[in-house]
């Protein structure tokens, strides 16, 4: 059990589902350096993946490695709230560019923020994702992840045709202002909530030290390290996932292929309760022979539940019970 995969799907439970659909997944990466999360991959070709960054070489360079642009592709594009042209300001890393200024208190009083110091620069010309989307004859969007450096309300604002279709939105939100005049994790969470979403998890949750790093310890403090040792720091960023309402309400009248949509969604970002909920009504109501793949991923999927549940109990454990455990198994 120990090393299990923890996707509430096994690779060809979410296929299968997703081979039912009317049409491929479409998953935006605004932001995409490094290229999508590569669990995307494993819908195949019942997905589309679309990822943005504005540099021409690193959109270069991932489509090299993705091969079949059909079903993976990159586009040197900065999505911002409207079209035309904006201010990048260029920082010490790269990364941390950003259409918003560097704050240099926040750079001043957190050693490891030299990331941020200001490099000059740079006009580029921006785009909305909906005019991205009209371009290019995307009709629906079902799930966007946004990191671009406290510009994720901007990159939302600029959507609010295509939100009408996303399901989940993954964005990088800050808690106090890295970027001068930026947008917090409480206008990006009332702008969703506004629009039919809900804050489902925070993941990563990231804290900046009040002195550097030393060897052998993270940059920036994430989750409990901070509690457990002495880098301690203040909270500054996390990753958010809004789902829209509906997903985790049993009583919504989707339709089965809808719900069955969601429940490859759900399983993509590892929420194992609205996979089950999204099969089980997807299973109620669907045709033959649909409904007996939808209760066959669901009955794998609440297997590996089980299987998750033991093993976390397992891990959890005190050292001499596992011990215990362990040598009863091996006389057997």
């Amino acid at each position: 059990m120990l090393g299990l995969n923890r996707s509430p799907l096994a690779g060809a439970d979410l296929r299968a589902v997703a081979a039912l659909l009317d049409r491929p997944i479409v998953a935006v990466d605004v932001g995409c350096r490094d290229g999508v999360r590569a669990a995307w991959r494993e819908l195949g070709p019942h997905a589309t993946l679309v990822g943005f960054d504005p540099d021409p070489a690193e959109c270069a360079r991932l489509n090299d490695a993705a091969g079949d642009p059909t079903h993976e592709r990159y586009e040197s594009l900065a999505i911002a709230a409207t079209d035309g042209q904006a201010t990048l300001y260029l920082t010490a890393d790269p990364q941390s560019s950003s259409l918003y200024p560097p704050d240099r208190r926040a750079v001043r009083r957190y050693p490891e923020l030299w990331r941020h110091e200001p490099r000059g620069t740079q006009s580029i010309v921006t785009s909305t994702l909906d005019s991205w989307a009209r371009s290019a004859g995307v009709d629906s969007i079902d799930a966007l992840k946004v990191d671009v450096q406290g510009a994720e309300l901007d990159v939302l604002r600029g959507a609010e045709h295509q939100l009408g279709s996303v399901r989940v939105i993954e964005a990088e939100v800050e808690f106090q202002e890295l970027y001068e005049g930026q947008p917090l994790f409480n206008d990006v969470d009332r702008f969703l909530r506004d629009r039919g979403f809900s804050l489902w998890r925070l993941r990563d949750i990231y804290h900046c030290g009040l002195s550097r790093a030393r060897r052998g310890e993270p940059v920036f403090g994430v989750g409990e390290y901070v509690e457990q040792t002495r880098l301690g720091g203040q909270i500054a960023w996390a990753n958010a996932i809004f789902v829209r309402d509906e997903l985790a309400d049993a009583g919504a009248e989707l339709g089965w292929l809808l719900r069955a949509r969601d429940a490859c969604l759900a399983s993509m970002f590892g929420f194992p309760e609205l996979v089950e909920l999204a099969l089980g009504e997807a299973a109620a109501t669907a045709p033959d022979p649909a409904n007996g793949v939808l209760a066959g991923a669901l009955a794998s999927a609440r297997r590996r539940a089980s299987l998750r549940r033991v093993d976390d109990l397992f891990r959890r454990a005190p050292a001499h019970a596992r011990g215990f455990v362990k040598a009863r198994v091996l006389r057997r």
